[in-house]
């Protein structure tokens, strides 16, 4: 009970600072094959902290355990020209899923929504609400 509580609380998915820009910013779409996809691997440790000091002799061996997870992430970068023709790489927020499904979802959604900040193009808010479905 007490953790259904802190998960309402805390939920797991990260709001954008700039979500806002969703009702006040320019829409601009930008299609599937015009993105490129980054990855990056990030090492995750399960929740269970049972037997603590085998796991700390392990690491200090250089010994993986079946504690840590190796996961890869993504992010899309596009570019972008302003109106003052300068160029400006616009990065997504980091997808917490792999290349493989991120390219499968970009490929059946086929375009991105991205809203831009009219008075400051730096900030933007890319719209992946397609990729948590």
């Amino acid at each position: 009970m007490l953790k259904q509580l802190i998960g309402l609380l805390f939920p797991p998915t990260r709001q954008d600072p700039n979500a806002g820009l969703k009702m006040t910013g320019n829409r601009i779409t930008v299609k599937a094959e015009d993105f490129t996809v980054f990855t990056s691997n990030y090492y995750e440790e399960s929740v269970n902290t049972d037997n603590l000091e085998t796991r700390m002799l392990d690491g200090l061996i250089d010994r993986q355990t079946d504690y840590v997870r190796e996961r890869e992430i993504c992010y899309l970068s596009c570019a972008y020209q302003a109106e003052n023709n300068t160029y400006i790489e616009l990065l997504s927020p980091y997808i917490y899923k792999d290349r493989v499904t991120v390219n499968f979802l970009l490929e059946k959604h086929r375009q991105i929504s991205i809203y831009l900040n009219p008075a400051d193009c730096r900030e933007y808010y890319f719209d992946l609400d397609f990729l948590n479905a």
